[in-house]
């Protein structure tokens, strides 16, 4: 009797049956590597420390609150210039705009404020920025008040800077 059946390695589909489950395993693989050779920006080593952080920031809201300062920040025409207008005049003389990236910190920007007159400040941008949902932070350089609010680099309108103290006492 003559059996003509291929030996198995001939057969494309047992090819495509050990493929499925090595591509998972190499996949899985990768991942395994690249979750273990890069860094978490996003997860604080000092969470605790972190934590009571948050109560000192929102003393620093409360003081801008009582002192009725709000602001409009825009980009400029050229895109090398952000300006600051302020509802009322700010204290302090050296502010400070931290332009806080959604999720790459190494393009942050922490820019210091120019009086340009009046109730406008300015900063110059060093490289242009992405256009991303930016978290802005404004205060003074002896971090008593602050300003925060949510801007894009490429919107028409000026982002509004306030307090979240205004915001849940409203």
């Amino acid at each position: 009797m003559q059996d003509n059946a291929k030996p198995w390695y001939t057969h494309s589909f047992v090819w495509l049956l050990i493929a499925l489950p090595a591509t998972a395993v190499i996949a899985s693989g990768l991942l395994i590597y690249q979750a273990a050779s890069t860094a978490d920006g996003l997860v604080a080593d000092d969470y605790y420390k972190a934590g009571q952080e948050i109560n000192k920031d929102l003393h620093r809201d409360e003081a801008a609150t009582k002192l009725g300062i709000n602001a409009q920040l825009m980009l400029s025409a050229d895109g090398k210039h952000i300006r600051v207008l302020f509802t009322a005049p700010p204290p302090g003389q050296q502010l400070q705009l931290k332009l806080l990236h959604p999720t790459r910190s190494g393009l942050d920007h922490v820019l210091p404020l120019t009086a340009q007159g009046g109730q406008i400040w300015q900063a110059s941008i060093d490289r242009p920025l992405e256009s991303a949902r930016w978290k802005i932070e404004l205060s003074d350089q002896g971090k008593n008040w602050r300003l925060t609010g949510n801007w894009r680099a490429d919107a028409i309108e000026p982002a509004q800077l306030g307090t979240t103290a205004s915001a849940v006492s409203h």
